[in-house]
């Protein structure tokens, strides 16, 4: 099962990406375009930290995250700079899993 989270600095409509290839994807015909990483592996019991940038021209406003189990937990949700949101997640699983990081972006 997945969950989804999204924390927001300012009212976020609802996130729509098509992920068709592991680069950096950005949804550009949104005024406010959001950019996501590839979806990442993270190992049992392990630390992960992804930062997303935002494209040229554009600034982090907020970031959200997309993870495989609902034992991978979010200890970090920061942005580095005025184009770049960090997300660190931490696995307190068994098992390895699945994350995904986003940040919104606004010109």
């Amino acid at each position: 099962m997945s969950r989804t989270k999204l924390l927001a600095l300012a009212a976020v409509p609802a996130l729509a990406l098509g992920l068709a290839s592991p680069a950096l994807a950005v949804n550009m015909t949104d005024p406010n375009p959001v950019a996501s990483s590839p979806v990442e592996p993270i190992a049992a019991g392990q630390t992960k930290i992804v930062v997303v940038t935002c494209p040229a021209g554009t600034s982090a406003l907020s970031g959200g995250w997309n993870v495989s189990s609902a034992t991978i937990d979010v200890t970090g949700n920061r942005a580095m700079s005025s184009t770049q949101w960090q997300i660190q997640f931490q696995n307190e699983s068994q098992q390895p899993g699945n994350v995904q990081a986003f940040a919104r972006c606004a010109a």
